[in-house]
Parts: C-alpha cells; structure tokens; sequence
C-alpha cells in the first residue's frame, strides 16, 4: 500500500487547524456577544423607578455642580440736557468767538481803508446788530446746543449651572453634562461659549 505523500500529510493538518481556529473564534465571539449584551442591559437598566424621582436627583446634582458667572458689558450712548452752568459757559464761549471775528474783521477793513472816514466807518460795520432785539439774541444762542451725549457702561451678571441636563422622553432619561469650569468662575461671554464638557451622566428611570 502506498503511503500518503509529506504534502498531503501536511496539507491534512494545515487544514485541520484552520477548521479549528474558525471553530474557537465561534465560540468566543459568542460567548463575548452574550457578556456584552449582558453588560449593555446592566448599564442602561433603569435607575429610578418613577420620572419624578429621576428628576429630583438630576436636580440635587446639578445643584451640588455649583454655578459661575457671566458678565457683559455694553457701552450706551444718550442725550442728556445741559445743566444751566453749561450752557451759560457755552454762551460765554459763544461771545468770545463773535468778539475775535468782529476784531479780525476790523483789522481787515482798516488796512483796505484808503481814507479817515473809511477807517471811522469800519466801527461800524463791525458792530454787532442789535436793533433786532430778541430774534437777534435768538439768532445769536441757535447755534448753541441744549443737550450733551454721555456714554454709560452697563453691566449685566448672570450665574449660570455648571452642570445642565436635557430631558429625552422618549428614552425615559436626562442627559447631562458638566462644563469644564471652576465653581464661583467670572466668565465673559466669549468664554462661556468655548467652555468645553468635562463629563457626562444620565438619570434612567
């Protein structure tokens, strides 16, 4: 009787080992499926047995999270009448401008005068008119204002959770996170909003 050639022999065995690494994977991806399953039903079982209850702790442990503050600041602008002292002040600086125009003037007109009686006629052109009575001295104050701008800062502070939870209803349970933040930390608003989620934790019920 012929004996089996060495590559049969080895191709026999070759073979024989497949089959049985292919076996042993079978049974250990099943027996890993049912642990994981197993664990998976563990984690995600219900923790309380009633919404309210599940809310309640949510709630205590969003308090226990502490908070931190917001503060914005915006700058106003608005009018404001002026104080009397204010406006007579502007009044005087009124006069004074009136007063250096009519003396620049003045000055203006003796140089091109050619004669005496020109000079002496320059006085008068250069007073200021007031057989208008009123309506001139109304003329004179319309160029000064009655109100003045001032510019406010107004600070707003909110205090905002550190830790927030979100109800999905639909899967009976609160999703909550906590923002990577110090407890009683001052915050503009630019900064809340690069905060980053340091953890999460959900309430089951």
């Amino acid at each position: 009787m012929a004996r089996p050639s060495s590559l049969s022999v080895f191709a026999t065995v070759a073979g024989s080992g497949v089959v049985g690494l292919l076996i042993y994977a079978g049974v250990f991806y099943a027996n890993l499926k049912r642990t994981s399953s197993a664990d998976e039903a563990q984690t995600l079982r219900p923790i309380y047995p009633t919404q309210a209850q599940a809310e309640r702790e949510a709630k205590r442990w969003i308090q226990e999270g502490g908070t931190f503050t917001v503060t914005t600041r915006q700058q106003v602008r608005r009018s404001i009448p002026l104080t009397r002292q204010e406006r007579r002040k502007l009044e005087l600086l009124a006069d004074e401008k009136r007063r250096a125009r009519i003396e620049a003037d003045y000055e203006v007109c003796l140089d091109q005068a050619a004669t005496d009686l020109a000079k002496e006629l320059c006085s008068f052109q250069q007073m200021p008119r007031n057989d208008d009575g009123p309506a001139a001295s109304s003329g004179q104050n319309g160029d000064i204002p009655t109100t003045r701008v001032i510019e406010d800062v107004r600070i707003q502070t909110r205090e905002q959770p550190r830790r927030r939870c979100t109800p999905v209803t639909s899967y009976r349970r609160l999703n909550c996170i906590e923002f990577d933040v110090e407890r009683n930390a001052e915050l503009d608003p630019e900064q809340q909003n690069s905060l980053q989620v340091k953890g999460y934790r959900q309430f089951r019920y």
